[in-house]
């Protein structure tokens, strides 16, 4: 029997159609908050936080995040364990309740936050523990190792110390209940100390007294606060009353120097008008000196022109009494009589020039 050509190309599409239905079938995708665990197979495909695909060839059971990968029948089992972060209530009840480093037994509740990390080895620890098994396994396990590891660390601290650096408290436990969650796979996102009591009523009985503390404070920080403000109340009047004392001060020297100024101005304008009377009177008195001695020299030289004159005058008569007599008595007696004549003359202007100016003529 031939096939004609027709027969073998619908053939070819059918065996396609069937090899495509089966790796449909056989093809497993990871969700993008869950892992596959593919038994029967080795290494790892994880898409890390940036988005790019890690493939690695390991021994280790195959993990798949983020990704795909064919599962073949008879030689692979594919579980999946869940990615997303879950939230879990822990307590240390009165059944359990930790015990401080003071004896005091405390009560302490609070939350978790968890999820499975990404990592291949990490995946692989958590598929041991966990595939197969309900979640609340799961979140028992984690409850567990949180409220053992909130015991333990308690031990270690005082009730004030978990009172007051409950921080420090909740980084601790982290740590002590890192070791064992890694193992299994777990990562812890958040942890948080909701409250924390004690059994003995020790935290009230602390309350009260940081409260009477916390008065008593309040009250001396007034009273403090009040003295404080009398002592810079005081000290501000001191500092107005000094500066008012100050201003005064200033204001009295300023109208001493005024004063003084005053006094100064006018003790220089009467040394100035005492000097200009003087020098006034000096001048009128010196002028008037001088205007005596002009008159008075003027006076000597009249009296000596009037005294030349008048012994011009007695020569020139004495001349013509002597020629006169001459004429008469002859030669001789004529010269005798001029000769006492220039005596004469000269008599009288000496004394014409040692004749002083009268006081009318000074005047």
């Amino acid at each position: 029997m031939t096939l004609t050509i027709t027969q073998l190309v619908l053939a070819s599409i059918g065996v396609v159609i069937l090899l495509a239905l089966f790796a449909a079938q056989r093809y497993r995708v990871a969700g993008a908050n869950e892992a596959l665990v593919i038994s029967g197979a080795r290494g790892s495909k994880v898409r890390d936080d940036k988005g790019d695909l890690v493939t690695t060839h390991d021994q280790g059971v195959k993990v798949v995040v983020g990704a795909g990968t064919f599962v073949w029948p008879l030689l692979n089992k594919v579980g999946r364990l869940q990615l997303t972060a879950r939230q879990v209530e822990i307590g240390l009840a009165h059944e359990n309740a930790a015990v401080t480093k003071q004896g005091v037994g405390v009560l302490i509740t609070g939350q978790a936050m968890f999820k499975i990390a990404r990592e291949p080895e990490r995946l692989r620890a958590a598929a041991e523990r966990f595939i197969g098994e309900p979640d609340s396994q799961i979140e028992t396990m984690v409850k567990k190792v949180l409220e053992g590891s909130l015991r333990s660390i308690a031990g270690t601290l005082t009730i004030e110390e978990l009172i007051t650096d409950r921080d420090r408290f909740q980084q601790a436990v982290s740590e002590a209940a890192r070791g064992d969650l890694e193992a299994s796979g777990i990562h812890i996102d958040a942890l948080t100390i909701t409250s924390i009591r004690d059994t003995k009523g020790y935290i009230e009985q602390l309350g009260e007294k940081n409260l009477a503390n916390v008065i008593r404070d309040a009250r001396i920080a007034k009273a403090n606060a009040s003295q404080e403000a009398s002592v810079k109340e005081n000290e501000a009047q001191r500092v107005i009353i000094a500066a008012e004392r100050d201003r005064e001060i200033a204001r009295a020297d300023a109208q001493r120097v005024t004063a003084q100024a005053q006094a100064n101005a006018q003790e220089i304008e009467a040394q100035r008008r005492a000097k200009e009377l003087i020098t006034t009177t000096i001048r009128l008195a010196e002028a008037e000196r001088e205007a005596a001695v002009v008159r008075a020299e003027g006076g000597r030289q009249a009296a000596i022109l009037a005294a030349e004159a008048q012994a011009r005058q007695v020569e020139l008569l004495g001349q013509a009494e002597g020629a006169a007599i001459l004429a008469r008595s002859g030669r001789g007696a004529g010269e005798g009589a001029a000769r006492r004549g220039v005596s004469e003359i000269r008599r009288r202007r000496a004394a014409a020039a040692d004749t002083p100016a009268r006081p009318s003529d000074r005047a």
